[in-house]
């Protein structure tokens, strides 16, 4: 299996004929104070598999800061590649994200219980105006 892209993003759909629409996509947050809470954004993945990985396939999203610690529980779900297609996209609408701390946070995907890439969002302190 190879990841063709991986990402957050304000919104998005996937449409009656498998088409991606996405709005926003983003890597930094920006904010006067902490905690802070993001209100709404996406998570998107795509996955392209061989041809002897048809079949269903248990994935996992983590979300964490850099000590580690948990910022929202685990995010699980499944996927599955057809002979008929061979590419899976996982959309997973993520609500009130809290952040501790300035930093960096980091979203694991797993699948098959194998490290498949890592996303990492900056949030950043602005001074007060």
């Amino acid at each position: 299996m190879q990841i063709k892209y991986s990402f957050l993003c304000e919104a998005a759909n996937i449409t009656r004929t498998g088409n991606l629409n996405v709005l926003g996509i983003f890597d930094n947050i920006n904010t006067r104070q902490f905690p802070c809470v993001h209100p709404h954004c996406v998570y998107i993945a795509r996955i392209a598999f061989h041809r002897s990985e048809v079949g269903r396939h248990p994935f996992r999203i983590t979300f964490i800061d850099d000590d580690g610690n948990q910022v929202i529980p685990p995010l699980c779900g499944e996927i599955s590649a057809s002979v008929n297609n061979m590419t899976a996209n996982i959309m997973m609408n993520i609500f009130n994200i809290k952040f501790p701390h300035p930093g960096e946070y980091h979203i694991d995907l797993t699948i098959n219980n194998q490290h498949i890439c890592t996303d990492t969002i900056h949030l950043v302190q602005k001074p007060p105006k």
